[in-house]
């Protein structure tokens, strides 16, 4: 019976995100960095050491990601939409792992109340959809199942090992799991022998060997960054909010479990538009804020939690991810840092579910059924006005204009007004002659950009933001969130 409710909660899964995601999926300037590295070696394949910059203090993530992707990308010709295929996957891989490490912490129910917590929470379901960060909840537990089977064998150091490498290729998120490791080896230290602590290290090198080549060839870049960024820190002094910080973890305690139906799911997941009057981003309930915070506190303290090592384990990973969401100056509040913690907490909940006595329990299991519900209803509700559909229809409606003129590509806007519109214009249609964002990504296209003058421009704007129109456009087109201008030269 068990079994048939995980294949269930797994379709329901995949359905959820599957089905909504060309509606729903929002391209950013992460994806299209992303998709032009991809595109330099899907042209002319050659070996590339990095991926795409993090922190902001030329600090670069691993390519790996990139050579996950690139086959994907040459065999859909560079469909944006396959990033959102593979992260939603990645998604409904992680409900797997979660019933899974809910199974191996607790039991079998444990297991299947959490997964499905997991499946049907509109919030991960708009996260699992965005390619970027990719696959952190999933990354997150595969450490999490590698660190409880290393009671049970060795060999599952190496898997942890390569697991943790693959941190430096996704998302530096997950950075401070290793503290959480050092501690379980430590505990272990009797069972640890030199051939397994070799192999775990050389299965770490070799992950992350990319970045090493990369650092012997770039004066050391990467590694030296902590320095960068600790004499920036001393040039300019960050004060730590830490109200603000604790008020921005009580707004996703609350989002977690409840967005509002009928909205703009890129406002609720783009940091930008969270932040943004102008957009509408569901605001935390304190009743769900304080519920989630009293049931993660009372897990977290119980003298039963700390003297079972298997659970121990569960709120030392979760602090690793809320103690540098508080505390860290280097690491703004932003909502998706806590990707890998997520799965935590609902592992936690369903825990303490599990612990209710039984009328209490049958109350728990109607509230599950009415939060899976409001889920999906809020999913196949989203209006999705900037999602990747509303995208292509609009460029399509543009190049009706254009036609097989030549012509130069502009963008505006409040929290959309980045979005990556040169690569989907070149995807869906045809290269603009140049575009405004050229100087940041032209490097990747150098071939591909043109100096002479051209028939027509294009200006893709957000329609809520306020946008300075050009006077002598000739036609004003509108679909979902955007207007596109395009004027004749």
């Amino acid at each position: 019976m068990q079994k048939y409710a995980l294949i269930v909660i797994l379709l329901l899964a995949a359905i959820i995100r599957l089905v909504t995601l060309s509606k729903l999926m929002v391209f950013t300037p992460d994806e299209e960095y992303l998709l032009y590295i991809t595109q330099t070696i899907v042209k002319h394949f050659h070996i590339i050491w990095i991926g795409v910059s993090a922190l902001g203090f030329d600090f670069y993530m691993g390519p790996l990601w990139i050579y996950i992707i690139y086959p994907f990308v040459a065999l859909f010709q560079g469909n944006p939409l396959v990033l959102g295929v593979i992260s939603s996957l990645l998604g409904v891989g992680a409900v797997f792992l979660l019933y899974l490490l809910g199974t191996y912490i607790f039991n079998k129910k444990v297991g299947l109340v959490a997964a499905l917590l997991y499946a049907s929470s509109a919030l991960m379901v708009y996260y699992d959809q965005q390619p970027y960060p990719p696959g952190v909840p999933f990354l997150s537990l595969l450490m999490a199942i590698s660190l409880y089977l290393t009671s049970r064998s060795n060999k599952w150091w190496i898997v942890f090992a390569i697991s943790y490498g693959m941190v430096f290729h996704i998302h530096l998120s997950l950075f401070l799991i290793i503290i959480v490791a050092l501690y379980w080896a430590f505990i272990q230290r009797k069972k640890l022998n030199k051939k397994i602590l070799i192999l775990s290290f050389l299965a770490f090198i070799i992950t992350i060997s990319p970045l090493i080549a990369f650092d012997y060839f770039h004066k050391a870049s990467n590694i030296t960054t902590p320095i960068r960024i600790l004499q920036s820190s001393s040039k300019y002094h960050v004060n730590i909010d830490l109200g603000l910080r604790f008020n921005s973890l009580l707004q996703s305690f609350s989002r977690v479990w409840y967005l509002t139906p009928n909205r703009n799911n890129a406002d609720e997941i783009l940091y930008p538009c969270i932040t943004n009057p102008l957009s509408t981003t569901t605001q935390g309930s304190l009743v769900l804020s304080a519920i989630t915070l009293i049931g993660l506190l009372y897990f977290s303290i119980k003298k039963a939690t700390w003297t079972n090592p298997k659970t121990r384990l569960i709120v030392l990973l979760s602090l690793s991810f809320l103690i540098p969401f508080i505390a860290l100056p280097v690491i703004h509040p932003i909502e998706y840092y806590l990707l890998g913690f997520f799965p935590l907490l609902f592992l936690v909940m369903a825990s303490l579910i599990e612990s209710f006595s039984k009328k209490i329990r049958i109350l728990a299991y109607i509230v599950i059924i009415l939060f899976v519900i409001h889920g999906i209803f809020t999913v196949f509700t989203a209006s999705g006005d900037f999602g990747l559909a509303t995208k292509n229809k609009l460029i399509g409606q543009v190049m009706n204009i254009v036609g097989q003129n030549s012509y130069d590509l502009d963008q505006d806007g409040a929290c959309h007004k980045y979005e990556g519109w040169r690569y989907l214009f070149s995807n869906y249609a045809r290269k603009p002659a140049h575009s405004s964002e050229d100087s940041v990504f032209s490097w990747l296209y150098p071939q591909e950009v043109s100096s002479s003058a051209t028939e027509y421009s294009v200006l893709m704007t957000e329609k809520r933001a306020p946008t300075i129109a050009p006077l002598n456009y000739k036609y004003m087109l509108e679909q979902g969130g955007f207007k596109a201008y395009v004027y004749q030269h």
